[in-house]
């Protein structure tokens, strides 16, 4: 008599369990539609400017810079890095300018799961561990790159060609090529599940950041005359037809006697009109009900569905999560997360390599770093095999236009990644300053809500942007950007003993400090070493 309401409890929980994962998978979806309407709401409003960032490379700091803001501006670091590859095959990249770029493009990238995290800011323990779980991405990125890039300009310096990533990139190709040319691609299974429903609000013109992306035609001067002619390269001339083919088929070629132009390009008398007003004032929104609303309006519009459909859907998923992993669902997930690291480091890569997305991988494990699901310490590893799997679009983007120096700028890419896990990952000294770097500003955020937003608004673009300024003011005046540069470097170094000597223990005292420590011990799962805040608060 008692086993049929014991029967039925067993069918009610069933089908309740599987409504709440019918229910993630749903919110999950909604989730990946709202990151995807958000990549082509903030391409609509910055595409043209990412484009015409990548004409700006004279030098090493410039070119991470543009890397890290076109990266910002367009959401994927797998649109921005194929552009590179794709500039880099074009001629238009010299490899060595190219690999600045690619550094930049990685930290940039990070951006859009520090925006997911920002989504549990109603909870204060939650915003600590999912800001701390999408900073690994930030720090580790920043590190390797602190690293690396200073080493790649001295060795380019002494050798006068390329650095470290230069040569080995250099040599691997060398091994690589002999094949046929190929048209070798992987769709995204992510981009084909949620694009239609993307599509139907807007869809992102990709050609026309490929095309602003070479910038404006040389131009040049007619002998014994004041009219001018343009060099179209070839490169330059396949990206020009894909937007708008009927105009470029309508140019003037120049007459055999002002031809100038190198092998491989073409003359034009009025190329300069045609990209002012077919290029530059091309509509970046192709399709979608938001196409009447213009680029602007329509990625505005955009903007604020992307936000609300994410923010809501995030907010779903975490309660339904909160609610499958209590009891014994608990302890099996939290069995599974404490896999090897090297093993959490191949299923990142994995993962990566099937949604070809490095910021859906990041952004989809951080709320379950923010409900304490996923340790910090193991998000980090998972980031770092998302990093290597991201390179996969890159290299399919190399094998495709098949060039020695696409599939080299590819590698570049990869080795920037190994080489940065070698030496940041395997000692764990090294992996704690990463992990604790990013605890810190997780600590500070659960103090100070606004922090998430502060630090995406300094770190991915104020800082970027006037360091791209100062850069280019080299060009103008060395002098003026010394002083310029000094008086940066004093502020902030300035700024740095003030916050050690006065401001720390202003913004969040000793006493709330240890207060917190005690709310993190009674915790499952700790955000950071217990000794880190002990350490900082007796200093």
């Amino acid at each position: 008599m008692q086993s049929q309401p014991k029967e039925q409890s067993c069918a009610v929980f069933a089908l309740l369990t599987t409504a709440k994962i019918l229910g993630v998978l749903l919110a999950l979806y909604c989730f990946l539609f709202g990151l995807d309407l958000m990549g082509g709401s903030f391409g609509a409003l910055g595409g043209k400017r990412a484009g015409q960032l990548f004409t700006i490379t004279d030098n090493p700091i410039a070119g991470l810079m543009v890397g890290i803001l076109a990266t910002v501006l367009v959401q994927s670091s797998s649109t921005s890095t194929s552009i590179v590859v794709g500039l880099v095959g074009a001629e238009v990249l010299t490899v060595n300018r190219a690999i600045p770029i690619i550094m930049g493009a990685n930290i940039g990238t990070s951006v859009t799961n520090t925006i997911v995290s920002m989504a549990h800011v109603g909870d204060r323990l939650e915003l600590e561990r999912a800001f701390s779980g999408a900073t690994v991405h930030d720090m580790f990125n920043m590190l390797a790159v602190l690293t690396l890039l200073p080493i790649e300009v001295i060795i380019a310096a002494i050798s006068g060609e390329g650095g470290l990533l230069y040569w080995i990139s250099k040599g691997l190709t060398d091994a690589m090529l002999g094949n046929d040319a190929s048209d070798l691609t992987f769709p995204s299974p992510t981009k084909a599940i949620v694009s239609p429903l993307t599509k139907s609000f807007l869809s992102k013109d990709k050609d026309v950041v490929k095309a602003l992306s070479f910038g404006t035609p040389p131009e040049y001067t007619i002998p014994a005359s004041t009219n001018t002619y343009f060099c179209v390269s070839e490169g330059m001339s396949k990206a020009w037809k894909k937007v708008a083919e009927d105009g470029y088929e309508a140019l003037t070629p120049c007459g055999a006697f002002v031809n100038q132009c190198s092998s491989g390009s073409s003359c034009y008398v009025d190329a300069g009109a045609y990209y002012t007003n077919e290029i530059e004032g091309a509509r970046l929104i192709g399709k979608g009900f938001l196409k009447e609303a213009g680029d602007v309006g329509g990625g505005i519009l955009g903007l604020s569905i992307a936000l609300i459909v994410m923010c809501v859907a995030l907010y779903v998923m975490v309660r339904l999560l909160h609610s499958l992993v209590m009891g014994q669902a608990k302890a099996v997930i939290k069995r599974g997360v404490n896999m090897n690291d090297y093993l959490a480091m191949l299923l990142g890569v994995a993962l990566t390599i099937i949604v070809q997305s490095s910021s859906v991988t990041t952004s989809a494990l951080t709320p379950l770093v923010g409900i304490g699901v996923l340790p910090v310490a193991k998000m980090l590893p998972m980031t770092l095999g998302a990093n290597i799997g991201t390179t996969f679009t890159s290299m399919f983007a190399a094998l495709a236009v098949m060039k020695a120096d696409s599939i080299q700028i590819a590698l570049c890419h990869l080795l920037f990644n190994i080489i940065g896990i070698l030496v940041w990952f395997p000692a764990p000294p090294m992996r704690r300053v990463i992990v604790n770097a990013a605890c810190t500003l997780g600590f500070y955020a659960s103090y100070w809500r606004f922090i998430p937003l502060i630090y995406i608004l300094v770190m991915f673009l104020a800082v970027p942007g006037i360091t791209l300024a100062i850069s280019v003011l080299y060009e103008a005046s060395v002098a003026g950007g010394i002083v310029v540069t000094l008086l940066a470097l004093g502020a902030l170094v300035g700024l740095g003993i003030w916050w050690w000597k006065v401001l720390r223990f202003k913004v969040v005292t000793k006493e709330e400090r240890a207060q917190r420590e005690a709310e993190l011990g009674e915790t499952d799962i700790p955000v950071e070493p217990k000794d880190m805040v002990a350490t900082e608060a007796a200093v």
